[in-house]
């Protein structure tokens, strides 16, 4: 509501600047017309621009005459960038910068700088960054009159203070206050000044002076001493004309001001930030000091709650849950917490998804946190143990403290942020949040105690916890949602001894509410209450891991590196974890939906891994829910089985491929067409649903009013599938899978004897075909490429989706040969940059599907190194956890996604088993991407592995210049086997079951039939 305010503000601005018809926008990469550059500039606050923001490009205004400019206010979309340059240039090509921002706020930004004359106004990528891209409503040069004047201050020392990096003393006020008036150039909305410090400063003031000219108070910051930051902001917009600071005592510094935009309201998460940031800083989770931090899912199969568990030992019980952390109080008085401490991780038994933490909060003492879910007494409970062992010579003494907080693990940054104590009561050994039962503890407790947050977090409960002298108070009301607990447990250890603290969080069964509450849990029974808690944690356990080890532990994979094989069962885990009843979802906060593309590539996975029935429910829940009478694929389910109908419901085509593709691998994978046949009639229609896409690009002069228009002629119908176009494109992404959903909606045709539709897809199929072929040479031509483009539209790079066309896909034919060499030779470029000092970068590992692409390319040794590298980010790396966005800064404040985020899991299970095999229409192909260092010593083992030629038992061993490839039954007899090399080099001979055989090469041999025994020798 607050943009169209701000827009017909500036409307008035341009006193000094060229009318508005005479600005041009401009920018350094391409858009789709949906975001075209002009948006920048048409002052309307609901177009939006966007493009590449790495090193190198920009956003430009030219005015179409100098006039003096002195600032910007730029209005951000979602996506805005850490940091940037502002620069100006009279003549478009010498530049001078104007303003340096490095830590952007978003939203509105309203900058200023020392006037200087230009025509032209810049928006540019730092030198150095690791954002992508960015988008953005609008943004609005301001003349000098447009410009705030701050009382008492030169030009070059206002020009310092809104800049930064400067100090500027705050001018003498009346009798021991010191005051810096700004004038605003005109009645604007904002929440006030961030202000940051150079150096130690008294309680500080803001007041407002609003159109009327009545003074206000905004804010104030009433903890005086070297607090780097105050957040002076209302709990609302104003409409201001001024602002005045007012500091108490000795004259203060300030190194920068920064003027609010009207959505930086003081919301209770920030204030608990703030708080957070004060004397007991080192006590309060990372998430709250702009530090990202890392988790992990603990759950049951398919659960609708699911907990998660951090890197220091805190746990989210189920989502929007608060947050209780461990931390340790020692006698003499020092209380720490695990975040900056070295702290180990670990899986049971490397894979299973029971994850701990340890970590020493003193010399001599371990602490360990342990978590997992069991289904018990018809409900998922998570159970958390704590436990502290003396691993020193002398007597331990101290508390652990549980602190309940009012926050939620995913961070502000991450779409989480407060979870409102409105309610906390501590009722015996439970504790209950707005009346739900949160948690139980099996150990007894020695003292606890309830506190709101108070006037500026007088009575926010962790000093309290720091000084040992917890409220009385067992009950604790907060109006802003602000309100906390502390468990303590005294714990006194002799050397060697240990004690735990164990407690249970009943997740309940029932889905949370419209608000995101969650109905109480039934009653919590854990048997026999006499027994330690030690005993019943441990029980618990151990049927939890069997049950898991039952489950999973039987995957028939041996590889010399086991870490690997415990990679791919940790994500089938995780994978079922995220499931919500049938929906798969790829994450277990940030996602209540399902995609057909994530439960296509997850049940592929599955399907190999035992767990079909799960693949099948997933099939059934899908077909009956989401695939229409007109053939449309919804490509998202909520998962009540609703057609999730946001922005896309209608306009992604890689649906119908994805979904026949699924239909497919089950029945290659489990029980044979005939077990799906009762899917073809939905088969058909979205095939049907595929030529219509494809005909909407033959209509006569489509795009005629385009360069090039034969680009888009017979390729599918512009989406916005691919995840990297916010608009419609005609992105090669879908047309890859319309290439496979007509290759598989053949073979199941044909499979199940409708002869005459299989006929039909596999003509549709190389009209596609050719179509696309000619397409992406008619791009390259366009742009002048000599890679592979991802889009008709733009003719941008992006190797990921290109990937997609040699697996799984199988469109290898339609890119050309040397094009697409040299798209993933600087792919490899680029990504072994990052292993240079001080590289920065962000990725997403869905970049793990690039790995097989390398098979595709006979180039298994690149394909190793790329994987290895991708593995390295598994954050943290025991627990085998992936997230949707890697940062090279571990602790960079930025969106990462969801973790552990089952898509790119699946994509990590699909590379693993396509460098062990692939399925190709001509043959089984063995080893295909397997490196050397896999067959070397005890070499590797595959066992009841489901493949399309039926289930692979294969052993493969290199030993001194022989390769030796056994298999067992289980292939089809007619099945063809192509066995590669996995150095790529020509064995002097070939023996299969005792026989010499020719026809090899230094790729491999091709064999009509399994065997038992091959030896190659070199």
């Amino acid at each position: 509501m607050l943009l169209p305010i701000s827009a017909l503000a500036l409307a008035a601005s341009a006193q000094d600047l060229p009318p508005r018809t005479q600005w041009q926008a401009s920018s350094s990469s391409q858009q789709v017309s949906a975001m075209a550059v002009s948006h920048l500039i048409d002052n309307d606050p609901k177009t939006v621009t966007g493009g590449a923001f790495s090193p190198g490009h920009w956003f430009q205004v030219d005015l179409g005459q100098p006039a003096m400019l002195a600032g910007v206010r730029i209005t951000w979309d979602v996506s805005n960038p850490e940091g940037y340059t502002l620069q100006t240039s009279q003549d478009g090509s010498q530049w001078q910068d104007a303003y340096t921002m490095r830590d952007a706020l978003g939203g509105i930004e309203t900058l200023y700088f020392a006037p200087r004359k230009a025509r032209y106004l810049r928006l540019a990528s730092p030198e150095r960054t690791s954002d992508w891209g960015v988008s953005l409503f609008e943004m609005e040069p301001l003349d000098a009159s447009s410009s705030a004047r701050v009382a008492g201050l030169d030009a070059a020392h206002a020009a310092a203070l809104w800049q930064g990096g400067s100090p500027v003393a705050i001018p003498a006020g009346k009798g021991t206050t010191h005051t810096l008036d700004i004038t605003l150039p005109r009645p604007q909305p904002t929440t006030g000044l961030a202000v940051d410090w150079a150096g130690a400063h008294a309680a500080a003031r803001l007041q407002a002076q609003d159109a009327q000219g009545r003074w206000i108070e905004l804010a104030r910051d009433l903890q005086a001493g070297s607090r780097q930051q105050s957040w002076l902001a209302g709990n609302a917009p104003v409409t201001a004309r001024a602002l005045r600071l007012s500091v108490e005592g000795s004259a203060p510094k300030v190194d920068r001001i920064r003027l609010l935009g009207p959505a930086a309201v003081m919301t209770p998460m920030k204030q608990y930030q703030i708080v957070a940031n004060g004397a007991q800083r080192a006590l309060f989770p990372a998430s709250l000091h702009m530090q990202q931090s890392y988790w992990t899912a603990v759950g049951v199969h398919a659960g609708l709650q699911k907990s998660i568990f951090d890197e220091h030992g805190n746990i989210e019980a189920f989502k929007g849950a608060p947050l209780v952390q461990p931390i340790w109080r020692n006698a003499d008085g020092t209380a720490t917490s695990a975040a900056g401490m070295p702290v180990k991780h670990a899986l049971r038994d490397g894979w299973k998804p029971m994850p701990s933490v340890a970590w020493m909060p003193q010399p001599g003492l371990e602490l360990q946190s342990e978590a997992f879910a069991v289904e018990h007494g018809g409900q998922p409970v998570t159970l958390v143990r704590h436990r502290l062992r003396n691993t020193g010579s002398t007597p331990v003494d101290g508390t652990l403290v549980l602190a309940v907080r009012p926050m939620q693990m995913n961070p502000p940054w991450q779409n989480g942020g407060l979870s409102p104590i409105r309610d906390i009561a501590i009722d015996g050994q439970a504790v209950r949040v707005n009346g739900r039962l949160l948690l139980r503890s099996l150990s007894p407790m020695d003292a606890a105690g309830a506190a709101p947050f108070g006037t500026d977090g007088s009575s926010e409960i962790t000093a309290a916890i720091a000084s040992g002298t917890l409220p009385d108070a067992q009950q604790a009301d907060d109006a802003q949602g602000l309100a906390a607990a502390a468990l303590a447990y005294r714990i006194q250890l002799a050397p060697g001894a240990s004690r735990s603290v164990v407690i249970a969080l009943p997740l309940g069964t029932a889905a949370a509410a419209d608000d995101g509450t969650l109905p109480d849990a039934p009653e919590l029974d854990l048997g026999d209450t006499s027994r330690d808690a030690d005993t019943t944690f441990d029980e618990l356990a151990a049927g939890v891991s069997a049950d898991w080890q039952d489950r999973l532990g039987q995957i028939g994979i041996r590889l010399p590196d086991p870490s690997l094989v415990d990679m791919l069962r940790a994500q089938a885990a995780y994978m079922l974890i995220n499931q919500t009843g049938p929906a798969m979802q790829p994450g277990p906060r940030n996602y209540n939906r399902s995609f057909i593309r994530d439960g296509m590539a997850t049940s592929a996975v599955l399907l190999r891994m035992g767990e079909a029935n799960v693949a099948r429910d997933y099939l059934a829940w899908y077909s009956e829910h989401g695939v229409h009478d007109n053939g449309l694929v919804s490509p998202i389910l909520n998962n009540d089985g609703s057609v999730n109908t946001g922005f896309g419901s209608d306009i992604e085509y890689d649906s119908q491929g994805q979904y026949i593709a699924l239909v497919a691998d089950v029945a290659r994978l489990d029980g044979g067409p005939e077990s799906v046949r009762a899917y073809l009639p939905k088969v058909k229609a979205a095939m049907r649903f595929l030529q219509e896409l494809r005909e909407r690009t033959l209509v006569p002069g489509y795009m005629a009013g385009q360069p090039a228009p034969e680009r888009f002629a017979g390729i599918l119908a512009p989406s916005i599938s691919h995840e990297g176009y916010p608009s419609p494109t005609h992105s090669y992404w879908d047309d890859y899978w319309g290439l496979k959903g007509w290759h598989d909606g053949a073979w199941l045709a044909e499979s199940l004897g409708d002869t005459e539709t299989a006929a039909w897809a596999r003509a549709q199929y190389r009209l596609l075909h050719d179509a696309l072929a000619a397409s992406i040479r008619a791009t390259m031509a366009w742009k002048g490429i000599d890679f592979i483009p991802a889009s008709a539209d733009l003719g941008d790079g992006d190797p990921t989706s290109v990937s997609i066309a040699l697996d799984p896909t199988g469109a290898q034919g339609v890119l050309p040969e040397a094009a697409l060499r040299t798209t993933f030779a600087r792919y490899l470029e680029d990504v072994r940059r990052r292993a240079e000092p001080d590289a920065l970068y962000a990725y997403t590992p869905y970049e793990i599907r690039n790995v097989l692409s390398y098979v595709h390319l006979d180039q298994p040794a690149v394909a190793d190194e790329l994987l290895q590298g991708l593995l390295h980010d598994r954050r943290p790396l025991e627990w085998q956890v992936l997230a949707e966005v890697v940062h090279s800064r571990l602790r960079f404040p930025r969106y990462l996604g969801d973790m552990p985020h089952t898509w790119i899991g699946a994509e990590y299970g699909r590379t693993l088993f396509g460098m062990l095999m692939r399925e190709d229409d001509d043959a089984l192909s063995l080893l295909p991407g397997t490196p050397p260092s896999w067959v070397a010593g005890q070499g590797l083992a595959v066992e009841r592995l489901p493949t399309a030629y039926g289930t692979l038992q294969m052993q493969a061993r290199e030993r001194e210049g022989t390769l030796e490839v056994t298999l067992g039954e289980g292939l089809r007899r007619d099945t063809a086997v192509r066995v590669w090399w996995p150095q790529r080099t020509p064995p002097k001979s070939v023996r299969v079951d005792g026989r010499a055989v020719a026809g090899f090469d230094g790729q491999g041999v091709l064999l009509k039939q399994p065997f038992r025994t091959l030896e190659a020798k070199w």
